[in-house]
């Protein structure tokens, strides 16, 4: 199991309703933004950006920021700047450069090509000293478009807890909200809008298969049989309480649908 993904959670209790609506964030949160298109709805994406304890963009994120301040009225006074710009900047366009360079950000060039600028990004948090400071990362990206980049952010989680331990990473898209449950028991409450409006979650073992048993899922899995990528998976599966309950003897990743889009 890579660089910790399967240390054991004795008992985690899970609240992402912060993370889902925006609303009662505490002040440890750490926003990384990926490139990827900003579809998340305006208000929500600048009450994270704004209230996060550090942000960072990350390669052609920075395109993405810039692009999103020059496309909304006064979208300078909208945004705090980042706090740090990384990256091997094979992404990153000269304007974009020249722009958070005016607004003097901390920039990182991190060159190794054996990780991902997303993983990279996550050791510059702990090498500039946030590691102490932070509780969550929020890592936005989407969900769809380039495969091979949803399953190498989907490696980073496996990767965090060996370079931010103690600090939860999650990935915000504009419709979901994903995290890695490790080896234990977890309780997570759901939004009672979720549940209400029948949305979408999903347990899926990456990399390896797990024995998984749950409370709270319209379709519970009793753990009789493993779950793995040949035998079952649970997805398309939704709530049949507020709060789920999850005991799983591997890594999986736990998905939830955040609008009923693409239900």
């Amino acid at each position: 199991i890579p660089n910790g993904a399967g240390v054991a959670a004795k008992s985690q209790k899970w609240l992402p309703s912060s993370l889902i609506d925006g609303q009662g964030l505490d002040d440890g949160l750490g926003i990384v933004l990926l490139n990827r298109p900003i579809l998340l709805e305006k208000q929500y994406f600048t009450t994270l950006w704004n209230d996060a304890k550090v942000r960072v963009t990350v390669d052609g994120g920075t395109n993405r920021w810039v692009d999103f301040v020059k496309g909304n009225i006064n979208g300078e006074h909208l945004l705090k700047p980042p706090d740090l710009v990384t990256g091997d900047f094979d992404s990153c366009n000269q304007e974009a450069m020249e722009y958070v360079e005016q607004l003097k950000c901390t920039i990182v060039h991190t060159p190794d090509q054996n990780a991902t600028d997303f993983t990279k990004s996550l050791k510059v948090l702990k090498s500039h000293g946030y590691d102490k400071q932070l509780s969550r990362v929020l890592a936005l990206c989407e969900s769809s478009g380039r495969l091979d980049q949803i399953m190498a952010n989907i490696n980073t989680l496996y990767l965090a807890n060996g370079i931010l331990p103690g600090v939860d990473v999650f990935l915000r898209s504009s419709n979901s909200l994903s995290w890695l449950l490790r080896p234990g028991e977890h309780s997570i409450d759901i939004p009672h809008r979720l549940v209400n409006e029948r949305i979408w979650c999903s347990l899926v073992p990456i990399g390896q298969g797990c024995q998984c048993t749950t409370d709270g899922l319209k379709w519970n899995l009793d753990g009789s049989r493993a779950l793995q990528f040949g035998s079952i998976v649970s997805t398309s599966n939704t709530y049949a309480t507020n709060r789920v309950r999850i005991t799983t003897d591997g890594p999986v990743l736990w998905s939830m649908g955040t609008t009923p889009k693409d239900m």
